[in-house]
């Protein structure tokens, strides 16, 4: 009878007689100890790690002063006779100890999240009402422009008001908006001008004009800045609801666990791991000024000036209304959607994420996960051991079911595989003992090599069975089982049956989807394939990275103990979880950089469309109701490329 060499993988079968005189020149010696026969081999060892200074390889050291060297240090300098010279000392002395104090303080402890929360809570549902309030009078206010414009007749009661209806609508939406003009005011203090504050230039401005415009019966600006006092009140309200969301979502979580940006184990790309989480950075990270807003403070920032400048120019040129002009430009080249592109989107994930046990930290979180990834995925990510049964078992040559199982148990306490618990029962039905392995090895087609008591033992799927030239009888090609060859001879074929669960699933579909994230299978358990997820979970796993067995080994037993940014939180330590976290937090920064890319370029095409009318000197032909279309129409684009992006 004839059978294949293990060391010989791709060759053509060759005697029994080599094989087994092989392996026992390998193995021979006192102690017994592994020799790899080839580069195909490794020897597993557990990873074991010592704390140490990641840049010099070295362990860090603390050196303490000594008591001398304190005495040193405090003592004061000596002072001079000269009365100038005394005071001089005592205030350098009196600055040394303020200062002292200042770094003997304590840092100001941060608001824990029960308490953010009830901040966040409090008030929120009639900033909801206002909002509601907010839309009726920007829609009645609209409703006003088209009756105007087109000299329509339906709203009869509105004529004796003129004007003043116009006034009264935008001074209704600041009262209701309050925290817009607050805001915007706050900003121009503190010299951070934002959207909030050329929002509030522009409602000053079309009060002036409508003033000054009321014996000429024309129409005013006003309905059109209450509509953009309505977009960044919703703004504010979007980012209080997703933090809102987040913290109670937090608040509900007993043991959560942080997802960390951990040290490179690929080349070019960082990992993410899960580990304990890290509340006081959560919390400091969640409430940072994100990226939009900044972005948007320098626009608003050199559009105040510029528009200003620009405006002059051309009322000189022109001989048009200087006030006009600069209205008319803050209106057109405000981004009217760029206030909401983060908070918006922030605010969906959040509410979304409650449900999945997941919270984001802000903008933080998409600063964290908007890079290139490695995810690796282990066992208990994909088929948790509860998941896992066994399907049948048959055994072949003569071979007693209780020695073929105790073999194949101890191939796979080897290879740490989650398998094992389940053999351990199977095992346990057959009251047979475990044997002990006096050497082992790896192979790179998913397989491992045993020595038990002189015997040769291979263990694993189907396709090593094949490579190793185990012969295969009839009827016996089950490919999610797990084979037991003794001495080169079948001994016996266990069938897995696994389950998939809904929660993996949508985690595997969202980072798949994502070509950010590059997904690697390191799982012990060799039967688990990116054929076999394909199969349970319905999903394609053509861009998953499938490496040889024993770097699939190497990589389930990395656990980098260096910590980098935190940049979400989840409930449990669940692969699901993890994810549709990771998931979201990519989707977030894309979703809120193409909304503000959208909402500058529509800026900046209004504003140049305004150029272009004050060249033609027919500035004054552009109408309220012009202006508010234009913006309410990039706003309708926006939140549909929005709301695009948040389903992927």
């Amino acid at each position: 009878m004839k059978r294949y060499d293990p060391e010989q993988l791709n060759n053509t079968i060759v005697s029994k007689e080599p094989f087994v005189e092989e392996k026992k020149h390998n193995l021979s010696g006192d102690t017994m100890r592994f020799t790899p026969v080839s580069d195909d081999t490794i020897s597993f060892e557990p990873i074991r790690t010592t704390p140490s200074d990641f840049s010099t390889g070295e362990t860090t050291r603390i050196s303490i002063p000594d008591a001398a060297a304190k005495s040193r240090r405090s003592e004061t300098p000596p002072v001079d006779s000269s009365a100038p010279a005394r005071k001089k000392q005592k205030q350098k002395i009196g600055a040394a100890e303020k200062a002292a104090k200042i770094r003997m303080e304590p840092p100001a402890a941060l608001p824990s999240a029960q308490e953010l929360l009830e901040k966040y809570h409090s008030g929120l549902f009639l900033q909801h009402v206002r909002l509601a309030v907010l839309i009726l009078l920007a829609l009645f206010g609209l409703l006003h422009m088209i009756y105007q414009t087109f000299g329509l007749t339906f709203l009869p009661f509105v004529d004796p008001i003129g004007p003043w209806l116009s006034i009264l609508i935008m001074l209704l939406s600041a009262l209701l908006a309050v925290e817009v003009p607050v805001r915007g005011v706050l900003d121009l203090i503190h010299l951070r001008i934002s959207t909030h504050t050329v929002a509030v230039f522009a409602a000053i401005l079309a009060l002036i004009h409508a003033l000054l415009t009321l014996s000429s019966e024309s129409m005013n600006y006003c309905e059109t800045v209450a509509i953009i006092l309505l977009f960044q009140y919703r703004s504010l309200l979007s980012g209080r609801s997703g933090l809102f969301h987040t913290l109670d979502t937090v608040c509900s979580f007993e043991s959560p666990m942080g997802i960390f940006d951990a040290p490179q184990l690929l080349p070019n790309t960082d990992s993410l791991r899960r580990d304990s989480a890290d509340m006081d950075d959560f919390i400091r990270n969640l409430t940072q000024t994100d990226r939009p807003q900044k972005v948007l403070s320098v626009y608003a920032t050199v559009l105040l000036p510029l528009t200003l400048a620009l405006a002059c120019l051309f009322s000189v040129k022109t001989s048009t209304d200087f006030l006009q002009l600069w209205l008319l430009m803050l209106l057109c080249s405000i981004p009217c959607s760029g206030a909401q592109a983060f908070t918006q989107p922030f605010r969906v994930l959040a509410k979304r994420l409650s449900g999945f046990g997941g919270a984001l930290c802000g903008w933080h979180s998409a600063m964290v996960f908007g890079r290139k990834h490695t995810i690796i995925l282990r066992d208990e990510d994909l088929f948790p051991s509860a998941g896992i049964s066994s399907n049948g078992m048959k055994l072949f040559n003569s071979y007693d079911a209780g020695r073929v199982t105790a073999y194949a148990l101890a191939a796979l306490e080897i290879a740490g595989s989650p398998l094992a618990d389940l053999f351990r029962s199977l095992l346990k039905n057959q009251y047979t003992r475990a044997y002990p392995v006096t050497d082992h090895r790896f192979y790179n087609n998913s397989g491992v090599g045993i020595e038990i008591a002189g015997d040769i033992v291979l263990v694993g799927p189907l396709n090593f069975m094949k490579s190793m030239g185990v012969h295969m009888p009839s009827g016996t090609r089950v490919r999610q089982a797990v084979y037991v060859s003794i001495n080169g001879e079948l001994a016996g074929i266990f069938a897995i049956k696994y389950k998939s669960n809904s929660s993996t699933r949508s985690g595997l579909k969202d980072v798949l989807a994502n070509r950010n994230f590059s997904v690697v299978l390191a799982t012990r358990d060799f039967l688990i394939s990116p054929e076999l997820i394909a199969a349970k979970y319905e999903l394609p796993t053509d861009t998953m990275v499938y490496p040889v067995y024993p770097e699939r080994l190497r990589l389930s037993e990395i656990d980098p103990n260096e910590k980098h940014s935190q940049g979400a939180l989840i409930a449990k330590d669940t692969f699901g979880a993890f994810a549709t976290t990771v998931a979201a937090g990519r989707t977030l920064r894309s979703t809120a950089q193409t909304v503000l890319a959208m909402s500058i370029f529509a800026g900046l095409l209004g504003l140049s469309v305004c150029i272009v009318l004050m060249v033609w000197s027919a500035a004054a032909a552009v109408s309220p109701l012009h202006v508010a279309t234009f913006q309410l129409l990039w706003s309708a684009i926006t939140a549909f490329v929005s709301n695009i992006l948040l389903k992927f």
